[in-house]
């Protein structure tokens, strides 16, 4: 039996074909450069606010979940998810408290900081491509912030620093007008008292004579 020669468009062609369509398609995406969370301010205190923003965020994503834990799969640690559409969507889940929102690029804001906001914090962002995941750790500190003793009080958000340092060289200015006025009014009684040789001289009055006194 001789040898069957090889025929152009043969079974072994379409074998190749679809080899080759099958490798492209198994090919390795691009490497996704890693997410990484960033916290602002860097030591947030009680009472304050932060703002927990990921990093070089898939440009593609089309919604990113934010939980309450150092995973994404326990559901009742779920805070709420952020669609970026326009407008944007943002859906509250079981772990909302009221005091979270989100905005562009997927960041977690939250309010009203208590020292049981300490804990880890995980994104799931979903993109066309894959899923991305980041874990950060949320410190919330309950001693002033830096500058201020423990008995001073913090100025007011709402006063620039013009207008505080008006209202102290108002109160100052007020202070020095006081004392001004009270060293007259006691230079002007020291001033009507009689005096023989610097030193005060007693006055009588001329009172009317009682009767059976003597003239």
């Amino acid at each position: 039996m001789g040898r069957i020669p090889h025929r152009p468009g043969g079974p072994w062609t379409g074998i190749l074909l679809a080899a080759s369509v099958l490798g492209s398609c198994l090919q390795p995406a691009p490497a996704q450069t890693p997410v990484t969370i960033v916290l602002t301010p860097p030591s947030p205190a009680v009472g304050g606010g932060v703002s927990l923003a990921p990093q070089n965020p898939p440009q593609d994503f089309v919604l990113c979940s934010w939980f309450r834990s150092a995973t994404a799969t326990d559901g009742n640690s779920q805070i709420l998810t952020y669609y970026p559409q326009t407008p944007p969507v943002q859906t509250k889940d079981w772990a909302h408290t009221g005091r979270e929102t989100a905005g562009p690029g997927c960041a977690l804001h939250i309010a009203g900081l208590t020292l049981k906001d300490t804990g880890n914090y995980t994104v799931l962002i979903q993109s066309l491509t894959s899923p991305v995941l980041a874990t950060v750790h949320l410190p919330v500190s309950d001693t002033p912030r830096p500058g201020l003793s423990a008995g001073a009080v913090a100025p007011h958000p709402g006063l620039s620093a013009g207008v505080v340092a008006g209202i102290v060289i108002g109160s100052l200015a007020g202070a020095a007008l006081v004392g001004v006025g009270a060293y007259f009014l006691y230079s002007h009684c020291r001033n009507e008292t009689p005096r023989e040789n610097g030193a005060p001289v007693l006055v009588y009055e001329n009172l009317p004579r009682q009767p059976g006194q003597g003239q």
